[in-house]
Protein backbone atom coordinates (compact mmCIF):
# COMPACT_ATOMS: atom_id res chain seq x y z
CA UNK A 1 0.00 0.00 0.00
CA UNK A 2 1.60 2.91 -1.16
CA UNK A 3 -1.11 5.65 0.31
CA UNK A 4 -2.05 6.84 3.89
CA UNK A 5 -4.74 8.87 5.37
CA UNK A 6 -5.14 10.92 8.34
CA UNK A 7 -7.42 12.76 10.03
CA UNK A 8 -7.70 14.77 13.25
CA UNK A 9 -10.15 13.79 16.10
CA UNK A 10 -13.28 14.97 15.00
CA UNK A 11 -12.64 14.18 11.26
CA UNK A 12 -13.17 17.95 10.22
CA UNK A 13 -9.35 17.80 9.06
CA UNK A 14 -8.55 15.45 6.63
CA UNK A 15 -4.98 14.47 4.93
CA UNK A 16 -3.23 11.55 2.78
CA UNK A 17 0.83 11.08 1.45
CA UNK A 18 2.46 8.64 -0.43
CA UNK A 19 5.82 6.54 0.22
CA UNK A 20 8.35 6.70 0.21
CA UNK A 21 8.74 8.41 3.29
CA UNK A 22 11.98 10.65 4.46
CA UNK A 23 12.11 8.73 8.36
CA UNK A 24 9.42 7.93 10.91
CA UNK A 25 11.74 9.84 13.88
CA UNK A 26 10.57 9.42 17.80
CA UNK A 27 11.74 12.78 19.10
CA UNK A 28 12.51 13.65 22.64
CA UNK A 29 12.78 17.22 22.76
CA UNK A 30 11.33 19.24 24.80
CA UNK A 31 9.64 21.38 22.36
CA UNK A 32 7.98 18.28 20.36
CA UNK A 33 7.05 17.08 24.18
CA UNK A 34 5.42 20.14 24.79
CA UNK A 35 4.21 20.66 21.93
CA UNK A 36 2.12 17.08 21.69
CA UNK A 37 1.76 16.42 25.31
CA UNK A 38 3.47 13.37 26.06
CA UNK A 39 6.63 11.63 27.01
CA UNK A 40 8.29 11.47 23.47
CA UNK A 41 6.39 12.51 20.20
CA UNK A 42 6.47 9.96 16.09
CA UNK A 43 6.45 11.99 13.36
CA UNK A 44 6.25 10.63 9.71
CA UNK A 45 8.75 12.64 7.71
CA UNK A 46 6.80 13.51 3.80
CA UNK A 47 8.04 15.54 1.37
CA UNK A 48 5.80 18.24 0.49
CA UNK A 49 4.99 16.96 -2.88
CA UNK A 50 3.63 13.48 -1.81
CA UNK A 51 1.53 15.23 0.57
CA UNK A 52 -2.08 16.65 0.14
CA UNK A 53 -4.12 18.53 2.23
CA UNK A 54 -7.39 17.05 1.11
CA UNK A 55 -10.14 18.89 3.50
CA UNK A 56 -10.54 21.02 6.44
CA UNK A 57 -8.12 24.29 5.98
CA UNK A 58 -10.97 26.34 7.38
CA UNK A 59 -10.22 24.56 10.60
CA UNK A 60 -6.44 24.89 10.61
CA UNK A 61 -4.85 26.70 13.20
CA UNK A 62 -1.05 27.00 13.39
CA UNK A 63 1.54 27.69 16.03
CA UNK A 64 5.09 29.26 14.81
CA UNK A 65 7.99 29.06 16.07
CA UNK A 66 11.33 30.54 14.53
CA UNK A 67 12.29 28.06 11.79
CA UNK A 68 8.76 25.62 12.63
CA UNK A 69 5.36 24.88 12.94
CA UNK A 70 2.86 23.19 14.67
CA UNK A 71 -0.75 23.11 12.65
CA UNK A 72 -3.74 21.89 14.51
CA UNK A 73 -7.65 20.99 14.27
CA UNK A 74 -9.54 24.43 15.34
CA UNK A 75 -12.55 22.08 16.20
CA UNK A 76 -11.06 19.13 18.58
CA UNK A 77 -7.23 20.22 19.19
CA UNK A 78 -5.50 17.65 17.11
CA UNK A 79 -2.25 18.10 15.94
CA UNK A 80 -2.44 17.40 12.53
CA UNK A 81 1.11 18.06 10.85
CA UNK A 82 4.44 20.37 11.13
CA UNK A 83 6.98 22.22 9.72
CA UNK A 84 10.37 21.45 11.10
CA UNK A 85 12.69 23.55 8.73
CA UNK A 86 15.86 22.90 10.93
CA UNK A 87 15.85 19.15 10.07
CA UNK A 88 13.26 18.21 7.28
CA UNK A 89 12.91 21.38 4.88
CA UNK A 90 10.72 20.85 2.18
CA UNK A 91 8.79 18.65 4.26
CA UNK A 92 5.48 18.10 6.53
CA UNK A 93 5.82 16.09 9.97
CA UNK A 94 2.43 14.43 10.90
CA UNK A 95 2.09 12.51 13.74
CA UNK A 96 1.98 9.22 13.39
CA UNK A 97 -0.90 8.85 15.71
CA UNK A 98 -3.70 10.68 13.59
CA UNK A 99 -2.49 8.13 10.73
CA UNK A 100 -5.56 5.91 10.21
CA UNK A 101 -4.16 2.87 8.18
CA UNK A 102 -0.58 2.93 8.91
CA UNK A 103 1.68 -0.45 8.87
CA UNK A 104 5.25 -1.48 8.66
CA UNK A 105 6.40 0.86 6.09
CA UNK A 106 6.28 3.90 8.55
CA UNK A 107 7.09 2.08 11.79
CA UNK A 108 9.77 4.52 13.64
CA UNK A 109 12.98 4.44 12.38
CA UNK A 110 15.13 6.60 14.53
CA UNK A 111 15.34 8.00 17.97
CA UNK A 112 16.76 11.61 18.83
CA UNK A 113 17.32 14.09 21.20
CA UNK A 114 17.16 10.83 23.71
CA UNK A 115 19.27 12.88 26.52
CA UNK A 116 16.51 15.21 27.20
CA UNK A 117 13.99 11.72 27.35
CA UNK A 118 12.12 12.01 30.55
CA UNK A 119 13.41 9.80 33.34
CA UNK A 120 10.87 7.19 32.99
CA UNK A 121 10.69 7.01 29.46
CA UNK A 122 12.35 3.34 27.70
CA UNK A 123 13.94 3.34 24.37
CA UNK A 124 12.65 1.46 22.17
CA UNK A 125 15.41 -1.42 21.80
CA UNK A 126 14.79 -1.94 18.06
CA UNK A 127 14.64 1.72 17.20
CA UNK A 128 18.32 3.44 16.28
CA UNK A 129 19.03 6.65 18.18
CA UNK A 130 20.90 8.93 16.14
CA UNK A 131 23.34 10.58 18.14
CA UNK A 132 23.82 14.29 17.82
CA UNK A 133 27.29 15.55 17.02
Amino acid sequence: MNNYKASCRCGNVRLSFSLPVKTVVQCHCQDCRRMQGSDYSTWVAVADSQFSLDSGDEYLSKYELKQSSKSFCSACGTAVYGVNGRHFKEHKVIPLGIVENYSDDIKPQIQVYTEFKAPWTELHGRVPVFPRK
